[in-house]
């Protein structure tokens, strides 16, 4: 935050949580995120909206296929229901996009995609490209 001018700075809008129930992926998304973002990795919905009522997130980035009852789509849409948290973009991290694009509880859910496979440099380029958009607002 500019505290002399009141306006958000992109500094400031660098804190992610990510959720990913896959141990190699949430150690991808340890090292995608540990240079370049404050953040957390958390394994299942439970331990995501735990961490969203102890801190504050700019972005949060969720896998689908969560094991459990809560999926990702769940997740999704219980943030967008919460007045407290509906502000905060959720973006879908996935590997099965085609499976999911005609259910229409997911189009309402997320605000962006980012399809599994991706490289570290393309990941963290489109978090920054969200974080801008959202500085503009």
């Amino acid at each position: 935050m500019c505290y002399l001018c009141g306006v958000k700075t992109l500094n400031t809008l660098r804190r992610i949580l990510a959720i990913d129930d896959d141990p190699i992926n949430r150690q991808l998304l340890e090292i995608y995120l540990a240079n370049d973002f404050e953040h957390k990795v958390v394994n299942n919905a439970k331990q995501a909206i735990d961490a969203l009522g102890k801190a504050e997130f700019d972005l949060i980035v969720t896998d689908i296929n969560l094991e459990g009852a809560e999926d990702g789509i769940w997740l999704a849409r219980y943030i967008k229901a919460a007045p407290k948290y509906e502000h905060i973009p959720v973006i879908a991290f996935t590997a099965h996009l085609i499976s999911y694009l005609g259910r229409d509880n997911f189009k309402d859910a997320f605000d962006y995609i980012i399809e599994k496979p991706v490289m570290k440099k393309q990941f963290v380029a489109k978090l920054n490209e969200i974080l801008s958009t959202l500085e503009l607002q």
